[in-house]
């Protein structure tokens, strides 16, 4: 298990790496008039400057987190371990970057709720996107069935191990509570 808290504000990448991305280059997304009323107070008084900054310091978070799992899944090549380690990589929520005026994760809108879920098992995993609904508790029935475990007696997901064999399920999830 490894557990990093990037990317997550406040950001905590090295000092070198603050200037890898140009916030100049980062469009800020169009806030509407029907957005004002829900937009945080801490929010509301950002200049765009700043509202690039934030954008640049989350990519360049993401970029510091990409490094260290890479890290690990160098290391697991120089054990040899790497094509028996089942490796999942799945955050706890996304992250709004000014989409609503908002840069942060506490709302519904769909760049807080979709999540990032990478599962990686040489010789045993397809790779392949999948654009299905999936949800955070489905995990731990995948890994199970994954790892050939009996399921767990009270089970609330539901595997997505055909979606890693190159399939889909018989009945995919037509919606996801959050």
């Amino acid at each position: 298990w490894v557990s990093f808290q990037e990317p997550h504000s406040p950001y905590d990448f090295p000092l070198e790496d603050r200037d890898r991305f140009d916030p100049a280059r980062f469009p800020i997304p169009r806030v509407g008039p029907e957005d004002a009323w829900q937009i945080p107070i801490i929010f509301r008084s950002l200049s765009d400057e700043q509202k690039r900054g934030i954008i640049a310091s989350y990519y360049t978070s993401v970029a510091f987190l990409d490094r260290n799992i890479g890290v690990v899944l160098d290391e697991l090549r120089r054990l040899n371990l790497e094509n028996d380690t089942y490796v999942v990589y799945m955050p706890d929520h996304g992250y709004s970057l000014g989409q609503h005026g908002r840069f942060e994760k506490h709302c519904g809108y769909d760049p807080a709720l979709r999540v990032p879920l990478i599962m990686r098992w040489p010789g045993r995993i397809r790779k392949g996107v999948v654009r299905d609904y999936t949800e955070s508790i489905d995990v731990t029935a995948t890994i199970l069935d994954m790892l050939g475990v009996d399921p767990l007696p009270i089970q609330h997901g539901t595997t997505l191990r055909p979606y890693l064999e190159g399939g889909r399920p018989k009945a995919p999830r037509t919606h996801i509570i959050s």
